[in-house]
């Protein structure tokens, strides 16, 4: 009956949106024979977007490339979708790292180079460049012309040396090499601080992390390790004020197994010349129970995580596995947490639990987790016209992190033997823990229509599947253009196997979503496909 009621919606809305179909481009042998507002591109008069406004690029040359790749952003489709890109040279970079010494000339040292570019096009794809210099300091780079942040960091050093920041390059492609030496300070020059951990009742703390930075979050030492409670750190000449950030050694909340050292970030902000730092650790407890599902069987090899929860100075994270009875037991410390359980993502397997505030307490708190059915639903996808958009339309839903979990995906398909894909009438199937998703929509390449991104919720009905709301693809808009470029003593000549990827913010404005993509042929031409809507980045 629901799907009778989808296919009956899908035949209203191809009905109300009849007038919306696509038309076929005017051919065309030159701009004079389109519109004024349009241009003529391989025999076929292209108009700007209707829509789809201000979008970024990022152009790609093959890695056997002698030409560097292209960040542009505040590319206008309105105007015009005829987008060419010139791709230059790289810089070439080299020089030497020294370190002064206390009497005589520098010394080369191993370092690592990091260039990072200053004002990236795409601000959330920022291009970093690293090179090493060898026993003697020696070293050499290829940087995308614009204007780079330098950071140096001797690697094997007798001492943990503070990273080291130069001036910042800027440069345009030429045949010469600019040459950029770049020289430590000399070790006396370097501020030394000292200070002590302790752990619960005031014992000293070995084998934490310990590192500074300054009020960006822009490492200002190397990290140094505790030993019988102390720490000593090098920061750069004129240091006044530093954040101390204090954890363990791993990922895996730090040694011994069952005393786990938390994360202290921003601690302070210390001077220079304060006292000694000390930092003194909750009391070490245990969180323990089972893993069961909706009929108190245990899950096996289901994960456990655990997560503080508004603890200002400190954080504490980790994760455990579930025992053959699904029995679970986690080396915390005293405090607020959240606890989640997270079966596996197969379709015939339980879902994950809601996430439990646990007030954990020394020396040990019991909490089983209960992890319900997933949850079943089925929708529809549609053409722009609003006519059933057929079978073979890729389809993944990725759940959106919560505060434990990063992303897992649901099952998705027509049927068991169609994963990932629509049926003939655009149908699909949707299996998957019960959260908000970001499910991504790739027709074939062959249809001619864009990628669509939208935001469903799943959620449990009692076992019964539930109908999302219909999907319908957004109209094309074929972006065209050329890539060429000139390598160094060569001719300008289109770049053949470029990969041309577009970009537009996504609704905060922070992110961007990828829209589209096209290849160059062996004429430097390329096709890419982005939707036509206003805000392609709302989910």
């Amino acid at each position: 009956m629901k799907r009778l009621l989808l296919l009956a919606a899908v035949s209203l809305c191809a009905c109300a949106l009849r007038d919306a179909r696509i038309t076929a481009a005017a051919a065309c042998t030159s701009n004079r024979q389109c519109d004024p507002t349009d241009v003529c591109f391989l025999g076929q008069c292209r108009r700007g977007s209707a829509n789809l406004a201000l979008v970024a690029a990022e152009v790609r040359p093959p890695n056997d490339s002698q030409l560097a790749q292209l960040q542009q952003g505040s590319i206008d489709l309105r105007k015009t979708v005829l987008q060419d890109f010139a791709l230059q040279p790289p810089i070439s970079v080299a020089g030497q790292v020294v370190r002064e010494q206390e009497s005589g000339p520098p010394t080369g040292v191993a370092a690592v180079i990091v260039f990072t570019d200053r004002l990236p096009p795409i601000p959330d794809r920022v291009t970093r460049v690293m090179a090493r210099s060898d026993a003697l300091g020696n070293y050499s780079a290829r940087l995308p012309a614009g204007s780079w942040d330098v950071q140096v960091q001797q690697v094997q050093p007798p001492e943990l040396y503070p990273p080291h920041y130069g001036s910042p390059l800027s440069g345009t492609p030429g045949p010469a090499t600019t040459v950029v030496n770049l020289t430590l300070p000399k070790r006396s020059s370097l501020i030394q601080i000292n200070g002590t951990l302790s752990s619960d009742g005031g014992g000293p703390l070995s084998g934490a992390r310990v590192s500074a930075s300054d009020v960006s979050g822009a490492a200002l030492s190397a990290p140094a390790i505790s030993v019988d409670g102390g720490f000593s750190l090098l920061l750069p000449a004129g240091t006044q004020q530093y954040y101390l950030h204090v954890g363990p050694t791993d990922l895996d909340g730090g040694v011994p197994a069952n005393d786990p050292m938390p994360s202290y970030d921003d601690l302070a902000p210390f001077n220079t010349t304060s006292p000694p730092v000390v930092v003194t650790l909750t009391a070490p407890a245990i969180l323990q129970g089972r893993v069961v599902d909706a009929t108190d069987a245990g899950i096996a090899g289901a994960h456990v995580y655990a997560r503080t929860y508004n603890t200002p100075l400190w954080s504490l994270q980790r994760a455990t596995t579930a025992d053959a009875t699904g029995a679970y037991s986690l080396a915390l410390r005293a405090g607020p947490y959240v606890v989640e359980a997270a079966p596996s993502s197969a379709p015939d397997a339980p879902g994950v639990s809601p996430e439990l505030l646990v007030q954990v307490s020394a020396p040990s708190t019991t909490q089983n987790l209960m992890c319900p059915p997933k949850a079943r639903a089925f929708g529809l996808v549609v053409k722009p016209d609003g006519s059933a958009a057929g079978a073979g339309i890729q389809i993944t839903a990725t759940r959106l992190p919560d505060r434990l979990l990063t992303t897992r995906t649901a099952w998705v398909g027509s049927d068991a033997a169609h994963p990932g894909a629509t049926d003939a009438a655009g149908l699909y199937h949707l299996i998957g823990d019960s959260g908000a998703y970001r499910v991504e929509v790739v027709p074939p390449v062959e249809t001619g229509l864009p990628r669509k991104l939208v935001q469903l919720d799943l959620s449990l009905a009692g076992g019964v599947e539930t109908v999302l709301p219909i999907i319908q693809i957004s109209p094309p808009l074929e972006v065209v253009g050329t890539v060429h470029g000139a390598a160094p003593g060569a001719r300008d000549a289109p770049v053949p196997g470029t990969t041309v990827d577009f970009f537009a913010p996504d609704a905060s404005g922070l992110l961007t979503i990828f829209l589209g993509t096209g290849l160059t042929d062996a004429q430097g031409r390329y096709k890419a496909i982005l939707p036509d809507v206003a805000h392609p980045g709302a989910l």
